[in-house]
């Protein structure tokens, strides 16, 4: 019988260590309304290179997101990347098996290697990118006149000051995390956690069966350094599911932030999937959407931080959210595919 429980998982220094999730490939076909789309979600447009269009956040990475033209049948999720953090770690990426290494010419250079996991699905190992210079004295924003210190029920921070916004979209910061639903979910989670610095946060059984793990929230281990609470989401597939990426996940600066770019996008009337709420694993504020392609979106803001003194807990599978809607039924299901 194959293994359905996650052993106790450690990182150490013979695996390829990754400093973060980078950006995400995707294919459209219909590439004008998926323009239209990225702009409202919150995405800035860098440049195009033949049928490839680069979209970056106001973080450090030059582009988070990576949009493809395709004729008509060929809509898909092409994978995630990840940096490396030496040129060690992207070699020992580059000697795995099937590994391929490619120059980029995208804007900021660097390397690429591609690998697939078990199940078919693109990772890719960046190093050697030129990164962007992020200066700014406060976060850049579409929806901001004024914005000054939070004024608590004792605690009054903003005297003689107002709270002032405007519509606008929820401007993105970074690609945060990507998740998957699958079927041979034990054997994709030992693969990222053999071979990287993946580290279960929270793993969840099901809630018949303490043996049988369901769900994983993974993070980069950056030792004492503190990342996020998870940059990948493993769940394992319903009988008669496919396997298929499930969702990817940008953060945006706040809480008025995330409500002022839900309002925008439903005025937009693009299809809202389940949000505004609170996860309770994470603790991130969500707001699921889909694209023009029927991929599902998520904006976030205000993610736990986790470190190698963050022991991984267990739990039995429940509801993934303190308040906010009801969970949509078709959550879990591939809107992609018509």
């Amino acid at each position: 019988m194959a293994a359905l429980r996650l052993p106790k998982i450690r990182n150490n220094p013979s695996k390829i260590q990754l400093e973060r999730i980078s950006h995400v490939y995707f294919d459209h076909e219909d590439m004008g309304s998926f323009e239209e789309f990225a702009k409202n979600f919150g995405f800035v447009e860098i440049g195009r290179d033949k049928d490839l269009t680069f979209y970056r956040g106001y973080g450090k990475d030059p582009y988070c997101y990576v949009a493809r033209k395709v004729p008509k049948g060929g809509k898909a999720y092409k994978g995630a990347a990840f940096v490396a953090q030496t040129q060690g770690d992207f070699d020992k990426a580059a000697a795995l098996d099937g590994a391929e290494t490619t120059d980029l010419i995208h804007p900021g250079g660097g390397r690429l290697v591609t690998l697939k996991t078990p199940s078919g699905f693109y990772l890719y190992v960046l190093y050697g990118q030129q990164e962007r210079q992020v200066s700014e004295p406060a976060p850049p924003s579409a929806t901001v006149e004024n914005l000054g210190l939070p004024n608590g029920s004792f605690k009054k921070q903003r005297l003689g000051e107002f709270q002032r916004f405007h519509p606008g979209p929820a401007m993105i910061h970074k690609l945060g995390h990507v998740g998957y639903i699958l079927n041979n979910w034990y054997e994709e989670a030992d693969w990222y956690t053999s071979n990287f610095n993946f580290v279960p946060t929270d793993v969840q059984w099901h809630p018949q069966d303490e043996n049988v793990d369901v769900i994983a929230f993974i993070h980069l281990d950056l030792g004492e350094r503190y990342s996020d609470h998870h940059s990948l989401f493993l769940a394992r597939a319903q009988p008669g599911d496919h396997d298929h990426m499930h969702h990817t996940s940008y953060e945006v600066e706040d809480f008025d932030t995330q409500l002022l770019g839900h309002e925008w996008l439903a005025n937009k009337k693009y299809h809202s999937v389940w949000g505004v709420g609170r996860h309770i694993l994470g603790s991130q504020i969500f707001d699921y959407w889909r694209d023009t392609s029927g991929f599902t979106i998520e904006h976030y803001t205000d993610g736990d931080l986790v470190n190698v003194n963050t022991d991984t807990v267990r739990s039995q599978a429940g509801p993934l959210a303190i308040w906010g809607p009801e969970l949509p039924k078709d959550f879990s299901e591939d809107h992609s595919v018509v």
